[in-house]
């Protein structure tokens, strides 16, 4: 049987849950990738024979300093000693046609007697191994009754990410599901993604002077005649400020993936300073969301207010090119919002998920032809934070189709 799916392995699953949940409010950078893989590993057969092997595994795959790794033992001690995040493995029915073999041993009498209902112990796997030997040591007296497997179903990613980003602690349900293989099919890697945004910079000599300002420092001696003092700068620093306005549900929900992406490697690899996100649906109208379930709503015109003259705007959405038809209102919608953005920054671009040549006749082509769009590839990328960074003047190289 499948190491992962025995019964004895499920509180093993769900600590590794808190575990992991505890280290990213600890400030981890964890993902959604990194808890993929240590599930592989458990798949794997690694880290489920003991404690001090699952503790192994998870310092392996989620910490890089012995100070982490300390961290992750305190984290681990709790968790398990946590009796809020108990559970109980189910129990075999016994026989009641024989009252002599239903009456519990002497070393099972100390153990109180808890119903089926009662909330859930977790075990170690130290306690696990010895409740296994006391079985194998013991005749059966009855087949104990058929215990679900972990349930294995494949769900929109976006779920997932949501139950392990807003997991609540009194809900111990875990879905599995395999290791997400579309990124192999996207158009443009996270990798690539990850080093696009590295260039979108906004060099600013800002800090304490540590730095030769050799050109000074020469002028300064032909002057003075002598070098007395050298001329020391600040470094320079990259104080780019980003905001994404990304189009969330309706005909985007098969590029959410996409999008989850291009979000995350904003936020933990592109070395920018601020970077803030903000969803819409279909076109922004009156209000934006911080989130992508659409709940938490902000005023569009607050939203433009805080957002600094100097910041880069990137509106990812589809357009309407998903669906392939014309919606005038949308259109209208969308040129009274840009009239909107240009009041606030000078700087904004549009990616679009659809590829360019799709974009003809529908409302996506349209709005391409006032706003900077481009198509979701590594060079639409490129272009679009070069646009950002005001490098790039996309009206000198319109689409084929616009001519």
């Amino acid at each position: 049987m499948n190491p992962v799916n025995s019964i004895e392995e499920i509180p093993l699953l769900k600590v590794l849950l808190h575990l992991f949940k505890s280290l990213r409010q600890c400030g981890f950078p964890l993902g959604l990738a990194d808890y993929m893989l240590a599930l592989e590993a458990l798949q794997g057969g690694f880290g489920i024979s003991d404690r001090a092997s699952l503790e192994r595994l998870c310092c392996t795959l989620w910490t890089k300093s012995k100070e982490e790794a300390r961290q992750l033992h305190r984290l681990l001690d709790q968790i398990i000693t946590n009796e809020s995040l108990s559970t109980k493995l189910p129990q075999p029915i016994q026989d009641k046609s024989n009252p002599s073999q239903t009456r519990p041993s002497a070393k099972e009498s100390d153990k109180p007697i808890q119903s089926s209902s009662s909330p859930p112990i977790v075990k170690t796997s130290e306690q696990l191994k010895e409740q296994i030997s006391l079985k194998g040591s013991e005749q059966p007296i009855s087949e104990p009754t058929p215990t679900a497997d972990i349930p294995i179903e494949i769900e929109e990613p976006e779920q997932v990410i949501q139950a392990i980003r807003y997991h609540k602690p009194n809900s111990l349900d875990m879905i599995f599901y395999g290791q997400d293989s579309a990124a192999q099919y996207l158009p443009v890697t996270p990798r690539q993604i990850k080093q696009s945004w590295r260039f979108f910079r906004r060099p600013v000599r800002q800090g304490t002077l540590e730095k030769l300002d050799v050109e000074a420092t020469v002028a300064k001696i032909c002057q003075q005649g002598i070098l007395i003092e050298p001329v020391l700068m600040p470094r320079y620093v990259n104080r780019v400020k980003l905001v994404l306005l990304v189009d969330q549900g309706g005909s985007m929900v098969p590029f959410h993936h996409l999008s989850r992406q291009l979000i995350d490697k904003a936020l933990r690899g592109g070395n920018l300073t601020q970077t803030s996100v903000y969803y819409f649906y279909n076109y922004p109208e009156k209000y934006f969301y911080t989130d992508p379930t659409r709940i938490k709503a902000q005023l569009t015109t607050d939203v433009l207010k805080s957002v600094d003259e100097r910041a880069g705007v990137l509106i990812v959405s589809d357009a309407g090119a998903a669906r392939g038809n014309y919606n005038p209102v949308r259109v209208e919608y969308t040129q009274k919002f840009i009239e909107q953005l240009q009041q606030s920054v000078r700087y904004y671009a549009w990616l679009n998920p659809m590829p360019n040549d799709s974009w003809q006749y529908t409302t996506a082509g349209e709005i391409a032809r006032f706003v900077p769009m481009f198509e979701m590839s590594r060079q639409g990328l490129n272009a679009a934070i070069n646009t950002l960074r005001g490098r790039y003047v996309y009206w000198e190289r319109p689409y084929q189709w616009m001519l």
